[in-house]
């Protein structure tokens, strides 16, 4: 199965999910990260969820995800279905993608428009790891693996480049000389030393290229 990996803003979103149970849970948490506006269908839901509610992060509707529901429902861009009954994620999944909406079914995954992929987060940098729904475990397993790999320095390095990054814009002409520069600058070497937490001096190396390099152009 071909995917269209993307990186999606959510911000302000309307975001549906059908369940009150773990799984609906973690959907939410993971949205309401991520800013989404975030209504939970179901006639009971789980104590952390039920928290969430009474503070006010997220609406909920007492009553069984059905399609009838849904067609009552302010339109998502993104509906999740995690009741444990499949019939019903069906029915409600299919009256979604019929609204337009994007659908994630908990328990089929070949009714999904799109999968969660395990994420692994540090500041601005997000690394994901998705099979197509085949095996989440392998995912989080991978997901793991990466996390001990690349260590503790890479979100404070992206912060830094972001900012030699701005200034490579004002000093290089063009995307290409740009591209140029960067290609050469993030060498094997550079990596290393955020690997080994060498922040400063990665830093000092890029700045000392930058300088090189708009010299020689």
């Amino acid at each position: 199965m071909d995917m269209y990996p993307i990186d999606l803003r959510l911000e302000g979103r309307a975001a549906l999910v059908a369940g009150g149970g773990a799984v609906a849970h973690r959907k939410v948490r993971g949205l309401l990260a991520a800013g989404a506006a975030v209504t939970v269908v179901a006639p009971k839901l789980s104590p952390p969820l039920a928290a969430l509610a009474a503070d006010g992060r997220i609406a909920w509707l007492a009553q069984l995800a059905t399609a009838e529901v849904f067609a009552s429902l302010p339109r998502a861009l993104l509906v999740f279905c995690a009741t444990d009954d499949r019939a019903a994620n069906a029915a409600f999944g299919k009256a979604a993608k019929e609204a337009g909406a994007l659908v994630n079914d908990a328990t089929a995954p070949e009714l999904c428009d799109f999968f969660l992929p395990a994420a692994l987060r540090d500041g601005d940098l997000l690394v994901t790891v998705s099979t197509g729904g085949a095996s989440p475990a392998l995912a989080r397993t991978l997901k793991k693996r990466l996390a001990a790999r690349l260590g503790a320095s890479w979100g404070d390095w992206l912060e830094r480049l972001a900012g030699l990054r701005e200034e490579a814009k004002e000093r290089i002409e063009g995307s290409a000389g740009r591209e140029t520069f960067w290609r050469a600058a993030l060498s094997e070497h550079i990596l290393n030393l955020v690997e080994e937490g060498r922040l400063d001096e990665a830093e000092a190396e890029i700045r000392h290229a930058l300088d090189c390099f708009g010299t020689e152009s």
